[in-house]
């Protein structure tokens, strides 16, 4: 599965430093809708998690304010306090850093607010690389196999391809430390790096080790693809997967290609986008509104000013206008950024949105630097709809609503491989899927008994694989690829659209 355009729950692939893959950083609430896993694989960016990057700031506003001793609140004397004591008396010395970083984090959760977070190390720069859409890296594609993280494809050009990396290497080190027993999130951190830095990987290839050093160069990740669709060629199907730095200048880019192909109308497609940059979000809401019409009302805290309208024009989009018929597509993992753009579309141009009711996150944070290795992201403000409305925890309801069939919500599994004899969720999901793409199982229980089995060895027969029985991670990529597809080919939201705009 290569990293543009699947993810790890698809074929166990991520992207090392192309396109999509992101180690996990901070906690987020649960989502009210899941994502359709099988049909995410070509929405989302991999371990981008909602309210991730949404919603930042683009120019961080926020800065760090310095105060004397004099001026320390009397309540964090007793911090202080227990710091010191700690500090002199606990059992074991405790290093300084620790207990500052353990006392930040614990003043940030006392805002029981999920978007807000003190990031550190890998986290931050997890954050900068989701908002920038870059990162330094060396241009190869990785894939999470059982035995173990192996390299998918290498990019033209890349630093990899001109080290000598090639596809199906197998990673043994990266800077002399060992990844042999590491997932693909470990190993991705590992060799993502800053730009120009260098960089060793060893790798087995055949059952000889061999060693490459090469510097990270920038990584683009795209957050805007376009195609023209199938059905209808008039149709320009706009697939955004989430607001970059960059956003509004590949939007604008995919609509003059799609213009050039043809194209006379649009899907602006927002399923999975968990927002992100905000300046972005006015930029490519502009776009699509006359010029004077609102896009979004940015409510500041209490005493901190007034309500601030932000209305399009020339100062967001330059003058570049989409005026064809569009519709836009949501869901339950459209977010911040994303409701900010489908609000400002539907309630400022009358555009409809199709799907299902959107996650609900209507606040803004902004990002300060606090060290040069830990930022605090923080909430700022409210953000309000065109007309007023605040869609916090309510979220976005759709003109029409259409959602993907059932089985796009099956748990993605997460074992390399499944043996007869199993219990457990993953084997559950199996049984859900085979039982979706048209094989008998008797009860889908979580338990692989003899009808999984035989369930299984009809299906690897039907694919050309060994019919073991004992589902391998082949045959789980090519039952979860083949659910994807059927997926795609039913999608009703799309199917729903592409009515719309006839």
């Amino acid at each position: 599965m290569a990293d543009n355009e699947e993810n790890d729950a698809a074929a166990k692939t991520a992207a090392a430093d192309a396109q999509t893959e992101t180690p996990a950083q901070t906690p987020t609430p649960k989502k009210k809708h899941r994502v359709p896993v099988w049909a995410a694989v070509l929405l989302t960016v991999v371990g981008l998690g909602v309210g991730g990057a949404a919603g930042y700031i683009a120019k961080p506003t926020t800065q760090t304010v310095t105060i004397d001793s004099k001026s320390i609140p009397e309540n964090f004397q007793k911090v202080l306090q227990v710091y010191s004591t700690i500090k002199n008396n606990y059992v074991t010395p405790s290093a300084t850093k620790k207990l500052a970083d353990g006392a930040i984090t614990g003043m940030v959760n006392s805002l029981d607010d999920p978007f807000s977070n003190y990031l550190q190390n890998t986290d931050a720069t997890s954050l900068n690389t989701q908002i920038s859409g870059s990162f330094g890296g060396i241009g190869a594609t990785m894939m999470q196999t059982s035995d173990g993280v192996k390299v998918d494809s290498v990019n033209s050009g890349s630093a990899a391809q001109k080290a000598g990396i090639k596809a199906g290497d197998k990673i043994v080190k990266v800077n002399g430390k060992s990844m042999v027993k590491k997932d693909i999130n470990k190993v991705v951190a590992k060799v993502r790096g800053k730009i120009g830095t260098t960089v060793t990987i060893v790798v087995d290839r055949s059952g000889k080790q061999l060693s490459f050093t090469m510097k990270r160069a920038k990584v683009s990740m795209p957050s805007v693809s376009g195609k023209i669709d199938s059905s209808n060629k008039q149709i320009g199907i706009i697939t955004f997967t989430t607001f970059t730095e960059t956003s509004a200048q590949q939007i604008k880019k995919t609509v003059k290609k799609l213009r050039s192909k043809g194209a006379k109308k649009f899907v602006l497609d927002l399923r999975g986008n968990p927002g992100g940059v905000l300046d972005q979000a006015l930029a490519i809401d502009s776009m699509f509104l006359k010029d004077g019409q609102t896009i979004v009302k940015l409510q500041p805290r209490k005493g901190k000013g007034e309500t601030e309208v932000y209305k399009a024009g020339a100062k967001y989009d330059n003058g570049f206008k989409i005026t064809e018929p569009t519709v836009v597509l949501i869901d339950g993992n459209s977010a911040s950024a994303a409701e900010i753009t489908a609000a400002a579309l539907n309630q400022s141009a009358g555009i409809k949105l199709i799907g299902t009711k959107s996650y609900g996150k209507g606040t803004v944070q902004t990002v300060a630097q606090i060290s040069n290795t830990s930022e605090l992201k923080l909430t700022i403000a409210k953000w309000l709809t065109p007309d007023g409305s605040w869609i916090h925890h309510k979220g976005i309801k759709p003109t029409i609503t259409e959602d993907y069939p059932s089985y796009a919500y099956i748990k993605a599994i997460s074992a390399t491989s499944l043996q007869p004899n199993q219990v457990s969720t993953d084997v559950k999901s199996m049984q859900k899927m085979l039982v979706a793409l048209g094989y008998k199982v008797q009860t889908v229980n979580g338990y692989y008994g003899s009808d999984t089995s035989a369930a299984v060895k009809q299906f690897q027969s039907k694919n050309g694989l060994s019919a073991t029985g004992t589902a391998d991670a082949k045959t789980l990529a090519k039952m979860e690829m083949q659910l994807s597809t059927k997926i795609g080919d039913n999608d009703n939201a799309m199917k729903k659209a592409e009515a719309e705009l006839k």
